[in-house]
């Protein structure tokens, strides 16, 4: 079947945010907030704090004493560092999308993880009701094979082989219910809501030019790419001239014989360059190899994601596949009710094929279910790692 390539819709899935917990939002609601802070310390972080200090002394060697008080207040400012200030300005603001992406990134995998693990607590509860179909089947073929057995028509093994499967029916039933248990303790740690009473959000599927542009985890990866270049040029400035604007105010009193009242005002500008370090092109190369990486790295990922989505595309159209085998197989079954209805109605067929039959039909329906879920956990993926919200 042909899949409708088209946007990737969310309905009302900006709602579906309130899946998870109070706590697990907060903490997210305190990284942005973290991220932000210390994007606005990074971008002015070029600037010189303004630097007060006071000094008092007192020297007992002298009669009578001598006291001194020392005031003062001083900047040293860099204004031009051959491009270090742009560059380090622009790294914070890199930095600042890069926090944003990865902490979105995290947001969308814990969605993701909540509603997969919902999905598959959907699931677990239809599997456990086709198993309990299964075992009721299983307690229909032994009243039916005990009484074949003891009217001579069967061999005993045939009634032992019954009574075997309906045991291992039960028991994978039990494990069933552990597994459930387990899903059950990983999605509380999530969400505090009733996992009966969440509905799933509508996805649709993306093209893959629209998957690879929106791409939050390539959209993570760029950003990264963009700091390590504003990086490597901010550590080039640093082997460069750098100009800087200084100013001081000094005020001083001095008790002796008499007090002496003293102060003064000094500015100007001063320019500075590093003569000589062992490890400057060592540091500069180490930079370049940084940004080099992330460049494979990004190329690698672009590879992965593509590989990821046609992954995806196969098992969604492998999962639809079977939804069609499920429908056919609920109306072929849906027939065989009919006709069993009709024999039993006749007298031809007994009530335990009647009830094995309804059973049966009952058990394609929870697989169509089973099949839909499993489907919408492969959208889940898609929307992990794709960028809209």
């Amino acid at each position: 079947m042909r899949i409708f390539l088209s946007l990737f819709v969310l309905i009302s899935f900006l709602n579906s945010k309130d899946i998870l917990s109070k706590t697990q939002k907060d903490i997210i609601k305190n990284e942005k907030l973290q991220n932000e802070k210390s994007s606005d310390i990074l971008e002015f972080d070029w600037v010189n704090p303004v630097t007060f200090s006071y000094t008092h002394t007192k020297n007992d060697k002298t009669t009578p004493s001598q006291t001194s008080d020392i005031f003062s207040i001083s900047i040293n400012q860099p204004i031009f560092r051959s491009g270090g200030i742009y560059y380090a300005v622009q790294y914070a603001k890199a930095n600042r999308e890069f926090l944003k992406l990865s902490t979105s990134l995290k947001e969308k995998s814990l969605l993701s993880s909540a509603f997969t693990t919902l999905l598959n607590l959907k699931n677990m509860d239809l599997k456990i009701q086709k198993q309990e179909l299964l075992i009721k089947n299983a307690k229909i073929d032994i009243l039916r094979k005990k009484e074949q057995y003891l009217n001579g028509v069967l061999d005993s093994s045939f009634l032992n082989n019954a009574i075997l499967n309906k045991n291992r029916l039960e028991i994978t039933l039990l494990d069933m219910k552990s597994t459930k248990a387990d899903l059950l303790k990983t999605f509380h740690t999530l969400s505090t809501l009733d996992y009966k009473n969440i509905k799933i959000p509508h996805l649709k599927i993306v093209n893959i030019d629209k998957y690879i542009k929106n791409n939050i985890f390539l959209k993570n990866a760029n950003a990264n790419i963009k700091q390590l270049k504003y990086l490597k040029k901010m550590t080039i400035s640093n082997y460069l001239p750098t100009v800087s604007l200084f100013a001081n105010y000094n005020d001083s009193k001095i008790k002796y014989f008499k007090t002496e009242n003293d102060s003064y005002k000094s500015y100007g500008l001063s320019i500075s360059m590093p003569l000589y370090d062992i490890n400057r092109k060592k540091n500069i190369e180490l930079q370049k190899l940084k940004v080099l990486k992330s460049k494979l790295e990004m190329i690698d990922k672009k590879h992965s994601e593509k590989e990821l989505y046609k992954s995806i595309i196969k098992k969604i159209e492998f999962y639809k596949k079977k939804i069609e085998l499920a429908k056919e197989e609920e109306k072929l079954y849906a027939s065989l009710l009919k006709t069993t209805n009709d024999l039993f109605n006749s007298g031809e067929k007994t009530i335990y094929d009647v009830k094995t039959m309804k059973n049966s039909l009952k058990s394609t329906l929870f697989d169509k279910k089973i099949y839909q879920n499993d489907l919408d956990i492969e959208l889940f993926k898609l929307y992990e790692h794709e960028g809209k919200m």
